[in-house]
């Protein structure tokens, strides 16, 4: 089961060797893996289906057939929609695409995949480490142990010190990482953002750096309060809670979002407005204004492996889409009027999202990793 489920997102993925394909082309036909294989393929198919509804089930079993070399009906695979399921996960989501619509070799774009776990961890010394999804390695600063398993990074401290030190995790334009402090708080960082942190909380309170976008989940501690600092202007006050902070420069707001518990957010004028579970506070500046009764699933959704249009312009679109596939956005002419609805997975191809926005009269071309907005 374990060695199907690895060969078949490998092969999904483009990353599968010529030897996993004809494995897993064998493995495909034994009648003892069929319920495993349906379930697969039934997962992938809301997001597959999304990214091109024009591929129907008629056209997708001679297609899944001719993949498997077979004539005869695909056994495990009961139900037409999943056929056409297939067709498109084993021809490779965007070649598919092609394959229905044939272009000369200059024509078709650069295949541009989701983002990934990774990361660049700047120790005290001013040292780099480089962190993906494939690695495993245990670093040592003094007192403190520094675990990497996979896309998650997690400190713990070995007795006292009286040196602080500082280190900084930061994701890069198409990454994001996941991180336990030395208190036991979490942090998920988003593409192109930064927390920069202390490797011990010996002070009278805990606090850290951000940029970007992160969501805590914080460990309470009722005699050390942890703060987030996000700007000169703006911090984040808390005891214990989980809430999300969308702080990235291109913005037009900071919005932080309490999930759980309780924060107080300070702006420049030393005010602190208290938030509630469900509200949002909308800072610019020194201005703060709060906004009850948020969609908190839109809020933490990237957290959650999507994206969450509900009501978006198509700017802000495209301002996640440039940070998650890291593609430079270009408008030609004026920017087009659309509000967007729905969620998409953010472990699709960039095209295949294309193709879902261009229903809303919006179209795009690639130029390398240059994504440009026509003009109508």
């Amino acid at each position: 089961m374990e060695r199907i489920n690895y060969l078949f997102h490998r092969y999904y993925e483009q990353t599968a060797t010529d030897e996993e394909v004809r494995e897993l082309m064998e493995l495909l036909k034994d009648p003892s893996q069929d319920a495993r294989l349906s379930a697969m393929l039934e997962q992938q198919w809301e997001g597959l289906v999304a990214a091109d509804p024009r591929f129907t089930a008629a056209e997708g079993l001679p297609v899944l057939n001719r993949v498997l070399g077979r004539e005869d009906k695909v056994r495990f695979l009961p139900r037409l929609r999943w056929v056409a399921a297939a067709a498109v996960i084993f021809l490779g989501g965007v070649t598919a695409f092609l394959w229905q619509q044939p272009a000369k070799k200059s024509q078709q774009a650069q295949v541009i995949m989701p983002g990934s776990n990774k990361a660049v961890l700047t120790l005290a010394d001013g040292s780099s480490v480089t962190l993906d999804s494939t690695g495993k390695q245990v670093i040592r600063q003094g007192n403190t142990t520094i675990m990497q398993s996979g896309g998650q990074l997690e400190y713990t401290t070995n007795g006292n010190s009286n040196t602080i030190s500082y280190n900084t995790l930061r994701t890069p334009r198409g990454g994001q990482f996941h991180l336990t402090l030395p208190d036991g708080s979490a942090v998920w960082l988003n593409a192109a953002s930064s927390v920069t942190y202390p490797t011990a909380f010996t002070g009278a309170d805990r606090t850290v750096k951000v940029t970007g976008e992160a969501y805590f989940e914080i460990a309470k501690m009722a005699n050390k309060p942890f703060r987030v600092k996000i700007s000169e202007t703006t911090v984040i006050n808390v005891l214990g809670t989980n809430f999300n902070i969308n702080a990235y420069t291109d913005e037009p707001f900071t919005n932080t979002t309490l999930l759980e518990g309780s924060i107080g957010v300070m702006t420049g004028n030393n005010q602190q407005v208290v938030l509630r579970p469900g509200q949002q506070a909308r800072t610019t500046g020194t201005d703060v204004k709060v906004l009850d009764n948020t969609d908190i699933d839109q809020v933490i959704a990237w957290k959650n492996g999507a994206f969450n249009f509900d009501g978006t312009d198509l700017s802000s679109v495209l301002r996640q889409l440039s940070r998650w596939y890291d593609v430079d956005v270009v408008f030609e002419g004026k920017i087009p009027q659309r509000r967007f609805g729905g969620a998409i997975q953010r472990n699709l191809q960039l095209q295949q999202v294309l193709r879902i926005l261009e229903k809303m009269d919006i179209k795009f071309r690639m130029d390398g990793r240059k994504l440009i907005v026509v003009q109508q």
